[in-house]
């Protein structure tokens, strides 16, 4: 019989904003360090900048900081019948100087604005490398790496269940045995006959097999297979017909100067895992993101002795015209002096050939800011998203921002680079003073926008956070994709932008606000039944040289906001 795992039970509630200023104990803890952190007890639970709101998970009863503890490398999924369910994990520290690594999670039933913090998913044993992910029927899954019982030693991959939305998990999977470190989990959503797979990766272990499955819903998982050249520090996308891709990155690197460097980007496919009959096989090339990827061994870096992130692969899952195609994003180390970009590639043939390496990051190369952490997500409606952090405001390694940006057009071009946090301070080594923030942060993309898990130190310590960013290019802080589904605004050329951000002729609109509603509906009825003044009236919508009711009527059908409202 399986049991359930629901730890202590805790409900937040929404607490006052921090409005994007920096208050004396903030600024204290971004000047001074570590050190000066320690004055800085309790904050609110929700932190602003501008439009978007971070939001605390590992939080108490009421919603605020759980002063002392420490949480981070967390990971995120939406069920996707409800974007509204969400669920988080990430590994969970008593205190911030205990060495005691634990399981945690949480769930939202609201969009992430109040987070129901449940503890541990096994009080007393040692987990990390949690990743979580959502099967197409709304089954939240948790894999992790389950250390031995004096956490001395990776026992084993495992992998929960939870059919209610996160609130509690089933009895765990056994997955993989000693010696595996950094699982990603990936779930095949396609709907087709493979729909429902789980697929589960790791690096290093005991031997060269670094892949599983499971075609039963979780219930077990099959004898692991190798992958050619051995990918790491990388994540899983399933593609709209149940193809599996891995990212990665080579084992083999040397250390140069402050950076350990290692040889090359990796891509992996199989295009026999979704045959539940077949062994799953892998071809493997080298791909060019334009520099080389690192792991940072110093401590004049943002992440000190920490990794730059996983290497972000992506599949268009729409049925659109770019449906099918690969987006490979992450944090390289570009050539020249310039210390970390975000490169971004793109494949149209299913992996078989690659653009060019385009740099999303915005900055100028000699300010020799660090971007790190990159994160992407391809939504449901083909717009890509992509979070990372960010030196640029500061450059002091020391103090980060997210920033933000995202394609409607399958990579090609890209919204401008905007930040969506206050700066943090990364170098608050909390816990067992690891001198990292972590090794990775994860976002997932619904049609609205973007599902961002990150760990900040508002609080004098780590915490982790959830944060909702969508596109939203006239600042009104609701996301683009809503303003046209709701007729908020128009976008009379389908190019997923509201017509008030582009320089464009909207026919009906008098005003010249882009927008038709009945303010234009009434500049034409004040002159009804006169004379056009020429031919290129915008008021005599039907080109007869006169203005009547039948423009009016005309301009009714043309408004893009319900019932022409103003």
């Amino acid at each position: 019989m399986s049991r359930q795992f629901t730890g202590e039970k805790r409900f937040g509630k929404a607490s006052p904003r921090f409005a994007g200023k920096l208050n004396s104990g903030l600024l204290l803890m971004l000047m001074g360090g570590a050190g000066a952190a320690q004055a800085v007890t309790v904050l609110p639970a929700q932190f602003s900048f501008g439009s978007y709101t971070s939001v605390q998970m590992n939080v108490d009863a009421a919603g605020q900081n759980i002063v002392g503890d420490a949480a981070h490398e967390p990971t995120i999924a939406f069920d996707p019948n409800n974007p509204e369910k969400l669920v988080a994990g990430w590994k969970q520290f008593g205190t911030v100087s205990s060495g005691n690594r634990q399981g945690g999670w949480a769930y939202s039933d609201d969009g992430g604005k109040n987070w129901h913090f449940e503890g541990v998913v096994t009080p007393g044993e040692q987990r990390t490398n949690i990743m979580v992910d959502v099967d197409s029927s709304g089954n939240f899954y948790y894999q992790n790496l389950h250390y031995g019982p004096g956490g001395d030693y990776a026992q084993d991959v495992q992998v929960f269940k939870s059919v209610d939305g996160g609130v509690s998990w089933l009895d765990p999977a056994y997955a993989h045995g000693e010696g595996a470190d950094k699982g990603r989990i990936g779930i095949d959503r396609s709907g087709t006959a493979s729909d429902g797979h789980i697929y589960v990766h790791w690096r290093e272990g005991l031997d060269d097999r670094h892949f599983t499955r499971s075609i039963d819903g979780g219930a077990s998982y099959g004898q692991p297979v190798s992958i050619p050249g051995r990918p790491a520090f990388g994540t899983i996308a399933v593609g709209p017909e149940g193809q599996v891709y891995i990212g990665g990155r080579t084992e083999s690197g040397e250390l140069v100067g402050a950076k350990l460097v290692f040889s090359a980007y990796l891509f992996s496919t199989s295009l026999n895992a979704r045959d539940p009959s077949a062994t799953p096989s892998f071809t493997t090339q080298e791909i060019n993101l334009g520099g080389s990827p690192v792991m940072f061994q110093f401590q004049n870096n943002p992440n000190q002795y920490g990794p730059i992130g996983d290497v972000q692969v992506g599949v268009d899952q729409s049925n659109g015209p770019l449906r099918g195609n690969i987006y490979v994003l992450a944090s390289v180390d570009p050539v020249g002096a310039d210390n970390q970009d975000v490169n971004f590639i793109r494949s149209t043939d299913g992996g078989q050939t690659w653009s060019s390496p385009l740099r999303l990051n915005t900055d100028p190369a000699d300010r020799n800011a660090y971007q790190w952490f990159a994160m992407q997500g391809v939504a449901p409606n083909s717009r890509i998203d992509a979070v990372w952090y960010d030196t640029r405001g500061s450059l002091q390694p020391a103090v980060s921002q997210l920033y933000y940006a995202y394609s409607w057009d399958g990579g090609l071009t890209w919204s401008r680079n905007q930040p969506v946090t206050v700066p943090f301070n990364t170098h608050i080594a909390y816990p067992l003073g690891a001198q990292k923030l972590g090794d990775y942060s994860h976002l997932v993309s619904d049609a609205n926008g973007a599902h961002v898990a990150y760990t900040a130190t508002y609080n004098g310590e780590q915490d982790v956070y959830y944060l909702n960013v969508f596109p939203d290019c006239n600042d009104n802080a609701v996301s683009d994709v809503v303003d046209i589904q709701q007729r908020l605004s128009g976008d009379i050329n389908a190019n997923h932008l509201p017509d008030s951000c582009e320089t464009i002729t909207v026919p009906g609109d008098i005003d010249g606000d882009k927008d038709v509603d009945q303010l234009d509906v009434n500049l034409v009825l004040a002159v009804r039944n006169k004379p056009a003044a020429g031919p290129n009236d915008p008021r005599d919508l039907d080109h007869n040289g006169a203005i009547n009711a039948l423009d009016a009527r005309k301009q009714t059908l043309l408004c893009t906001r319900p019932r022409c409202a103003a």
